[in-house]
């Protein structure tokens, strides 16, 4: 019985300290600090990315307003005090990571180079149809384990319309590729014709 009663009053006292806590912090101020710190990792995150992809008129927007999120949100922090401030203040940064790669894999800007290794005849006949329905194609004989003929296919298209060339690849059967990420292109390279 007793160490029930103890139990019982140990919990109270932690409610206590939970309940004087939480009257202490505005919690108004530690969500508008989570939500003001997500979008500015985001924009961050954001910016760096458009920068390697040489996406210039969309740097200066991001910073922009990279700049204003941040300003504001770190002059909450300085007028707020306690760990929970700082606790939301990480937890804000972690989730605008999130944030921003959800962003980038929807906007998928840029374009890629997808190589396709398979034996010679099956090769042949996947660069055919790819070519029959506008993807531009190029394939060359490579070697693989042991000296054997494999053939390369070589196609460069915009990340959005990798999910569907990914549909495609799956219909043909078991396939090993590799995906780069291509800075930029020139001509008709990377552009599906129709």
């Amino acid at each position: 019985m007793e160490t029930i009663a103890a139990l019982c009053h140990y919990l109270t006292m932690k409610t206590d300290l939970i309940i004087s806590f939480l009257q202490t912090v505005n919690i108004i101020d530690l969500a508008i600090i989570f939500i003001l710190n997500a979008f500015s990792t985001a924009t961050s995150t954001l910016k760096t990315i458009f920068i390697l992809k040489k996406l210039n008129q969309q740097v200066y927007v991001v910073t922009f307003l990279d700049a204003m999120i941040f300003a504001y949100s770190f002059k909450l922090v300085a007028n707020t005090s306690g760990i929970a401030c700082i606790i939301v203040f990480a937890a804000g940064r972690l989730f605008g990571i999130c944030l921003s790669n959800y962003i980038d894999a929807k906007l998928a800007y840029g374009d890629i180079e997808v190589e396709i290794y398979k034996h010679p005849q099956n090769g042949i006949a996947l660069a055919d149809y790819l070519r029959e329905i506008g993807y531009s194609v190029t394939t060359y004989i490579g070697y693989g384990i042991g000296g054997k003929e494999r053939m390369v296919i070589s196609i460069i298209t915009p990340r959005k319309q990798f999910p569907a060339l990914k549909k495609i690849l799956a219909a043909d059967g078991k396939i090993n590729m590799s995906i780069k990420d291509i800075g930029k292109t020139y001509g008709k390279v990377g552009q599906i014709q129709v």
